[in-house]
């Protein structure tokens, strides 16, 4: 087996992975958002609207990976080390929940040709 180089794709894959990620700004009144359709990394929550009084769950396809308390208020930041989702990022508030939260998320690179 050859050795990794700078050049190779794999190895600059693997540095980049938690030094950049993308953001999304979800308004909880749209009630159930699909961040991101296909294999993602949430690394973090933080509330930028005070949410209403209903907590705020992150859920992979359908099943609950992470949520925030229904008190938590503006500047309120949740990380995580990498929860990966396979099927889908979707945050889904009480159908009358109001607030914004911005998800912090990275696309997992599924070209895997070559490994």
């Amino acid at each position: 087996m050859a050795a990794l180089t700078s050049a190779d794709p794999k190895t600059i894959t693997s540095q980049s992975v938690h030094t950049d990620c993308q953001y999304t700004v979800v308004d909880l009144a749209d009630d159930a958002t699909t961040v991101y359709t296909g294999p993602c990394v949430l690394y973090g929550l933080v509330v930028t609207t005070i949410l209403s009084a209903h907590p705020l769950e992150v859920k992979d396809g359908s099943v609950v990976i992470a949520a925030l308390k229904d008190t938590a208020v503006v500047g309120v930041t949740t990380s995580y080390a990498g929860i990966r989702c396979d099927t889908s990022l979707v945050v889904d508030p009480d159908n009358s929940a109001s607030g914004r939260v911005t998800v912090i998320w990275r696309k997992v690179n599924t070209d895997r040709a070559g490994q």
